[in-house]
């Protein structure tokens, strides 16, 4: 069956934009279904599919295999464990994900990557990408051969002693899964007795809201309206409370039968009352967006980094079973307003200050993003 009516129809349906600003795209995109053959590779219809959605310049618009689906809900996926940045035209090994092929093999956090079979490396490539690497490593040049395998990452948050009154609180991700339980006490006990924490949302693409207002609770310390999600075509002209309530069902239950849902924290032990200091880069997005947003607004937080993709809206995910089953598409249905009335699709969190990332000082393993921060 030919996807294309299928998902034209539903994007123009259900995306947050005006209905009148659709009508050329929902051609374009009914134009590109006479293109499709009973021979047509799926892979060839996704690329095209995403193609077209990206005409539309929105966050959270796209669709996905089902491997993918998997990747982005359970944190696996078939990678070499290793996230590398570009620092002074070198690649720079930032992470070594624990019982990865890269652990395995000895790889280490500060290892440069000079080449992937005598090519230049990309930051895509080091993650996905099989084969020779070049590595060198202080005086040592040698190579290492990467076979990629399933990597189970553990996203869940990570506190570190950074300087005497000082703590680093790592969250990688904002899936419900990491904010269950005693997640949060063991963090606010791990937090006890230091005067700073510094925030590292880095690499954090988002996830559940209620997550994030977790989060937050944590160094708010009374419950505080932060932001609302707006859905411009509800048909209801109601506003909500969004519960908390990890469950993704009930959040969306919640925004289908309103308007407009007000995010406000919850009132939770252990509050944090010193400084707050928050990291961001250019893969910090959607919640992670939010949290940083929230902290500068009602905590006067120095947000530091390189400029956050600015992707701040509700996707709610449909299953695509007319091109295979497991696919899913993701459509932007509301988007998020701050408190003092910033959006951050398309503009993403203000920085206080730019950061740049030192070579000998991460080659040596220290970080010089939180570094700045102890200066």
């Amino acid at each position: 069956m030919n996807p294309y009516p299928v998902v034209c129809d539903l994007v123009a349906k259900k995306i947050f934009l005006d209905t009148r600003d659709l009508k050329e795209w929902k051609r374009t995109c009914n134009h590109r279904s006479r293109l499709v053959t009973p021979y047509s590779k799926k892979e060839l219809i996704l690329k095209d599919i995403n193609n077209v959605l990206a005409l539309l310049k929105v966050s959270h618009l796209e669709i996905y295999d089902a491997s993918e689906v998997k990747s982005i809900w359970q944190g696996e996926n078939k990678e070499t464990g290793i996230n590398g940045e570009f620092i002074d035209s070198e690649l720079v090994i930032f992470k070594v994900h624990p019982r990865s092929p890269a652990e395995n093999l000895g790889f280490k956090k500060g290892d440069v990557i000079v080449s992937i079979n005598g090519e230049q490396p990309s930051s895509w490539s080091v993650e996905n990408e099989g084969g020779d690497y070049q590595i060198h490593r202080g005086p040592e040049e040698f190579t290492i051969k990467m076979i990629p395998g399933t990597v189970h990452r553990d996203d869940s948050m990570h506190v570190t002693t950074i300087g005497k009154n000082a703590r680093l609180l790592e969250i990688p991700s904002f899936r419900a899964d990491f904010f269950k339980g005693s997640a949060l006490k063991t963090v606010a006990a791990d937090l006890k007795g230091a005067s700073t924490v510094v925030v590292d949302l880095r690499g954090n693409a988002g996830g559940n809201f209620v997550a994030g207002l977790r989060l937050l609770s944590m160094f708010i310390c009374e419950p505080t309206e932060i932001g609302k999600l707006v859905k411009p075509k509800s048909t209801a002209k109601t506003k909500s409370l969004m519960p908390n309530d990890l469950d993704d069902v009930r959040q969306l239950a919640v925004l289908e039968a309103n308007h407009e849902v007000v995010l406000k924290t919850f009132k939770q032990e252990g509050c944090f009352a010193g400084a707050v200091k928050v990291l961001v880069d250019g893969k910090s997005s959607s919640v992670a967006e939010m949290v940083a947003q929230g902290l500068k607004e009602f905590r006067k937080s120095p947000v530091r980094g390189t400029p956050s993709r600015g992707q701040l809206l509700v996707g709610v995910w449909y299953p695509i079973d007319e091109i295979a089953q497991g696919v899913q598409i993701s459509i932007p249905e509301a988007l998020y307003v701050s408190a003092k009335g910033r959006r951050i699709e398309g503009q993403g969190v203000e920085l206080e200050k730019t950061l740049y990332y030192n070579l000998p000082e991460m080659q040596a393993g220290i970080d010089s993003w939180v570094k700045s921060f102890l200066d």
